[in-house]
């Protein structure tokens, strides 16, 4: 049986050199990924709240007239009365909401 050749001291350096040169494209790749993510959750975040905010305008008409801070008054109103913090407290508790 013969043992392997031992790697010389250029081939070991290469080959540093190499893995550190695939660690970087590792990186690279991992950070473009994150970026995609990034970008697809902003995405998806505007897209919610867009239907969100035209369900709010179809609701209720004058909304497309009050100012934000008006429509935020009005908002908090109505969802911190009774019906609707019962509703809350039945879907948090993972019961069917009506």
């Amino acid at each position: 049986m013969t043992k392997p050749r031992e790697k010389t001291h250029e081939e070991l350096t290469a080959e540093i050199e190499q893995n550190k040169k695939k660690i970087r494209q590792f990186e690279n790749r991992e950070k473009m990924l994150r970026q995609k993510l990034s970008k697809e959750e902003r995405r998806t975040r505007s897209h919610r709240l867009i239907v969100r905010g035209a369900v709010f305008e179809s609701i209720v008409p004058e909304a497309k007239s009050m100012t934000d801070e008006e429509a935020a008054a009005f908002l908090w109103l109505a969802l911190t009365g009774t019906e609707a913090r019962e509703y809350l407290k039945k879907r948090a508790e993972g019961g069917k909401s009506e």
